[in-house]
């Protein structure tokens, strides 16, 4: 189930749990069917590129899919928080984005599509745990 924050919700602590998982071709994949299904873009906008894909290849113990609770707050359980590292705002054709860092130091860049996740914004923090 996708939560999506409103104006009036900014400030209640919201939890989602997201599936994904890598292709026939290696390729890792936020599981987010209604973001196509709202024709706001396509599978090839929910790639998990830029150190993301290494990221999962890790959570996931080198297996094909993975599962992950998220936040942009505390939550009970979670496991680790990456922070801000580095806005890359729209030039010449390119999409933005945010770039992150765990805090065992791993670097990774998320795309716009995270703004429709968290609702038009990109959190400071990312709180995640894998589902065991």
């Amino acid at each position: 189930m996708m939560t999506i924050y409103t104006k009036e919700a900014k400030n209640q602590q919201v939890v989602q749990t997201k599936r994904f998982y890598k292709d026939k071709d290696g390729r890792w994949y936020i599981d987010l069917p209604e973001y196509i299904e709202a024709g706001i873009g396509t599978k090839d906008n929910l790639e998990m590129v830029c150190g993301a894909d290494k990221w999962l290849n890790k959570l996931s113990n080198n297996t094909s899919e993975v599962t992950i609770t998220f936040s942009d707050s505390e939550f009970e359980g979670y496991e680790d928080v990456m922070r801000e590292w580095s806005f890359l705002a729209p030039i010449s054709g390119l999409m933005g984005g945010m770039f992150y860092i765990t805090t065992t130091g791993h670097n990774l860049w998320l795309c716009p599509v995270t703004l429709y996740v968290f609702g038009g914004s990109y959190p400071s923090k990312i709180y995640y745990s894998v589902k065991k």
